[in-house]
């Protein structure tokens, strides 16, 4: 009986102790995740904060960039409008030159065609001096006047052609020169078409960098919202298992002190037992004592009466509790759990069964013997036998028979 106690002592100091443990691991598991959650809030707060920074930071440019290119897209429609313009002139410009250059050739022309004249002229006046005139021609002073009056007009008119020529020549000159500027100005206006052209094609790359790294990190922020959100969920997750932990741990604490009052019981039950015990303890010595007095007196009557006196033989009956084992019930059930560390199981059949402490129980897997138990504490439902031994190579497994 002593040790039945004591080995249901030590089963409930061992539950106890494992309610311990694992109450202490849950709460170093619920620490740890609730750092790890507050970590990882962290980290994401400051994640986020910076590439809203960024994004701002992005914004302004591109809001800049914008301003730039509306800015460089006027000037490129100005040096365009400025450029047509200028070409308007140069082609107006290169026409006057050409009908210049067309006047200037028809004055040669008709400036050789008056020196041809006049030479003749000249030449025609030289020979009257020399030669006799014919018979026909006039003679008379107003016939030479009048030669000199056109031969006067045709020098002006000579003098009046080579001035508009040397005018021609400078206006040729002077397009000429406006030409090249305007050559030159147009050479330039081209380059800077094509400045504008190659900061436009700049900045449409860079606007379009931009819009990728903001598209890109849009998507990042999003897969970190996924991640938040999964995060979430896990410490959602983790909460409800949390509490349901703690509700496993209140219900293990409940039975702890259960077993902590059941103890108490035992313990008053096994003080109840010495008390008896002694009591027993102590009848048993007043019997010896008794038996010692009846024995010394015995020897004093034989001394004096010499007759024998012969007791008849006491005849006691054996009792079922003195018989050294009881006929046990068969059963039939499984092994429910298995404690290595403790060597014992527990099976489900128990009193309601026709289960009995020391009762000795065949442990059994596809009709083979593999181990037997001894039955140690029985409850209504099921007990707890310790493993006596175990064929070699074999181990129990939860779900094997027992008989």
């Amino acid at each position: 009986m002593n040790a039945k106690i004591k080995i249901l002592l030590i089963a409930l100091a061992v539950i106890c102790a494992m309610a311990l443990v694992i109450a202490f691991h849950l709460n170093g598991l619920y620490k740890s995740l609730t750092y790890e959650y507050e970590t990882k809030q962290t980290e994401f707060e400051n994640e986020r904060s910076a590439l809203n920074r960024q994004l701002a930071a992005l914004t302004q440019v591109k809001k800049k960039l914008d301003v730039e290119m509306a800015d460089l897209k006027a000037k490129y429609d100005a040096l365009t409008q400025d450029h047509e313009n200028l070409k308007g002139k140069f082609d107006l410009v290169t026409k006057e030159r050409a009908t210049l250059v067309e006047r200037v050739q028809e004055l040669a022309g008709e400036r050789k065609s008056l020196e041809e004249e006049v030479a003749k002229l000249k030449a025609s006046g030289g020979a009257a001096t020399t030669y006799v005139l014919p018979s026909d021609t006039p003679t008379d002073d107003a016939y030479w006047a009048n030669l000199l009056r056109e031969k006067a007009a045709l020098e002006i008119e000579v003098k009046s052609m080579g001035a508009q020529l040397d005018d021609a020549k400078l206006k040729l000159a002077t397009a000429m020169d406006e030409g090249r500027k305007i050559d030159l100005q147009l050479k330039t206006a081209l380059d800077g078409h094509r400045d504008l052209d190659r900061k436009l094609v700049y900045n449409e790359k860079l606007a379009r960098t931009l819009s990728e790294d903001l598209v890109r990190e849009k998507r990042d922020k999003k897969t970190l919202q996924t991640q938040l959100d999964s995060l979430r969920q896990e410490n959602f997750e983790l909460k409800s298992r949390l509490m349901a932990i703690g509700d496993k741990k209140t219900s293990l604490e409940g039975k702890l002190v259960d077993l902590q009052q059941e103890r108490e019981i035992l313990a008053k039950r096994l003080a109840e037992l010495d008390s008896v015990l002694q009591e027993r303890v102590d009848q048993i010595i007043e019997v010896k004592n008794d038996l010692k007095a009846a024995r010394t007196e015995a020897r004093k009557v034989s001394t004096r009466d010499s007759r024998v006196v012969q007791l008849q033989p006491i005849v006691v009956k054996a009792t079922d509790d003195d018989l050294p084992s009881r006929r046990a019930a068969p059963v039939s059930g499984q092994i429910l759990a298995i404690n290595d560390e403790n060597n014992f199981v527990i099976v489900d059949v128990g009193e309601q069964d026709g289960l009995a402490v020391g009762q000795t129980l065949s442990v059994t897997r596809e009709g083979m013997k593999i181990g037997t138990l001894e039955v140690i504490q029985t409850r209504q439902e099921i007990s707890a036998a310790d493993i006596k031994n175990v064929g070699s190579g074999a181990k129990l497994r939860i779900g094997d028979s027992v008989r």
